[in-house]
């Protein structure tokens, strides 16, 4: 009896040690598989990183080689028997087009280029641990917001007379936001800042009335609160996770700022990647000339490389016509009450070029000129005779101020852009009233008429040169010189501004303009046809994750 008691433990024993090395075999495997599977995750990342500072330095993500994917190497591991057995970055299938289909960005589309991020990790006693990410740079065409505007340059939103806007607005920075009337917003409203219920030159808050705000389900909701205050304004929100609750319960995600996780759209300029101290002069480089210190990146994603025709200082190139006719391209000069200068303009007159077939099909024109600005000149373009552009649309581009003059866009309507240092709206009335010969006699002399303009616009408000100062607010975006008493200026399209004017840099104020009654909206043309050379931000992204 004792022999097989004896038996009976020693089997029940050597059971239970076998149990525990079976178990410090598993614990020991285990272990060593989740080093394996941390150090694959940190080469993935690692990846993410060089591959966003590769992209963040090409102006075409379709031109990365695999030479260059290959230059992004693993990391160092320190652990003793763990090594990447796989390593490797791949070039994207074809672009293609996607919408995006939940999040601060959800139905706009853009052009996505998956990259997949492969790391294979060997350890110790045969473990292994293989994860694939895919990376999504994402160029999503800018002309898809009614309003955008880019970091450094603060959203103010301020209208005196009742204001309607249908299109998404998004800003990179803050979002102020009051109204003297009534100012409703029927779409999104997004920004990689914070909201405020009040505007930059002004302290009381909240400024005058709430804005109100379409719901997700198409009710208008109040925004009687903000990032910061709690409704009534008198106590501020616990955390910013208090004020994200509040806002999505209210709007159902149709107002979000960097508290809900929404980040920039990074415009297409290769200084905007790496945090800029000055991201709104670095965003001017978009329109400017060619510089000898620019980068190849930068040169390729100046507009100037891809203009199809190019008239600086009126000399022209790449027009369809030969010889340019009679009365295409002049100069002129007239006076800038707000800029308290004359301004000596290249003119071009859209109807000769496009009745003499001038211009291509979707043309992009560069136009600029050279000359420096003084204190009494202001070298610009100005746009004449535009009611009817030609097929396929057209988009100017200028490193200066562009002038339009007169109806814009409204014959047989094209998908059509102006991107300049400043733009300003002269009425149809501006030439019968002979404005151009009125000095400096201002709005009392310069009666205007009715007058329409259908373009995106990406333009400059004026400069805060101030702490706390406004910019004019997104209503005087688009800036006018005439009494518009009883007029009224409809505009169809899209206002982007990345940057303060670096030209025409006179303040925004009263004393020089009476606005117009403004009937602008976004252009929803813009959802199926882009203007020819639209700028396209980017957004880069995670995409599936997924271990072999």
């Amino acid at each position: 009896m004792a022999l097989l008691v004896l038996v009976v433990l020693t089997a029940f024993g050597l059971t239970l040690v076998g149990l525990g090395m079976t178990e410090v075999a598993i614990s020991s495997n285990w272990r060593d598989y989740t080093k394996d599977f941390y150090a694959a995750e940190a080469g993935l990342e690692s990846g993410i990183v060089g591959l966003r500072n590769l992209l963040s330095g090409i102006a075409d993500p379709s031109t990365v080689t695999a030479g260059q994917l290959n230059g992004i190497t693993a990391p160092t591991l320190n652990t003793a028997g763990t090594a990447f057995n796989v390593y490797s970055i791949t070039l994207p299938a074809p672009m293609y087009t996607s919408t995006f289909a939940n999040g601060p960005y959800s139905g706009l589309f853009g052009q996505v280029y998956a990259y997949s991020i492969r790391a294979q990790v060997n350890g110790q006693a045969g473990t292994r641990s293989d994860l694939t990410q895919v990376y999504n740079y994402t160029q999503v065409p800018l002309f898809q917001f009614g309003v955008f505007y880019g970091r450094g340059v603060d959203l103010e939103m301020a209208p005196g007379p009742t204001m309607t806007f249908n299109g998404r607005i998004h800003s990179n920075s803050n979002i102020y936001i009051g109204t003297q009337s009534t100012l409703n917003v029927q779409s999104y409203m997004t920004t990689a800042g914070g909201i405020y219920r009040r505007i930059k030159r002004d302290t009381d808050l909240p400024w005058y009335n709430n804005p109100q705000i379409m719901d997700a389900g198409g009710t208008y909701r109040t925004l009687n609160f903000d990032s910061t205050y709690q409704a009534g304004f008198s106590s501020t929100w616990a955390n910013s996770a208090a004020w994200a609750a509040q806002a999505t319960s209210t709007f159902g995600g149709k107002v979000q700022d960097q508290a809900m996780g929404v980040g920039q759209i990074i415009p297409p300029v290769p200084g905007l990647f790496y945090n800029p101290s000055n991201p709104d002069v670095v965003a001017h480089e978009l329109i400017e000339m060619p510089s000898g210190g620019d980068s190849a990146a930068l040169a390729a994603a100046k507009m100037y490389s891809q203009a199809t025709v190019r008239i600086v200082d009126g000399v022209a190139t790449g027009l369809t016509c030969g010889t340019i006719p009679s009365g295409a391209i002049t100069t002129k000069s007239f006076y800038d009450a707000r800029e308290g200068k004359t301004v000596s303009a290249t003119q071009l007159d859209i109807a000769i070029l496009r009745t003499n077939s001038c211009l291509p099909s979707g043309a992009v024109v560069y136009a600029a000129s050279t000359a420096a600005v003084t204190g009494t000149t202001l070298p610009a373009i100005r746009l004449v005779n535009g009611s009817q552009l030609p097929s396929g649309g057209m988009t100017v581009v200028s490193q200066n101020a562009v002038y339009v003059q007169g109806d814009y866009n409204t014959v047989s309507k094209q998908a059509a852009a102006v991107m300049a240092d400043a733009i300003t709206v002269l009425s149809n009335n501006w030439s019968p009233n002979n404005s151009d010969t009125k000095g400096s006699q201002v709005k009392g002399n310069r009666t205007a008429t009715n007058t329409t303009v259908n373009a995106a616009f990406m333009t400059g408000p004026s400069a805060e040169s101030v702490a706390n100062q406004g910019n004019g607010q997104l209503e005087n975006s688009i800036r006018f010189l005439e009494d518009w008493t009883g007029r009224t200026m409809t505009y169809a399209g899209s206002i982007v501004a990345l940057w303060h004017s670096l030209q025409a840099t006179g303040s925004w104020n009263g004393n020089y303009y009476t606005p117009p009654s403004r009937a602008w909206s976004y252009d929803t043309l813009f959802n199926t046809t882009q203007p020819p050379g639209t700028p396209k931000g980017v957004v880069q992204t995670k995409g599936r994750w997924f271990q072999s």
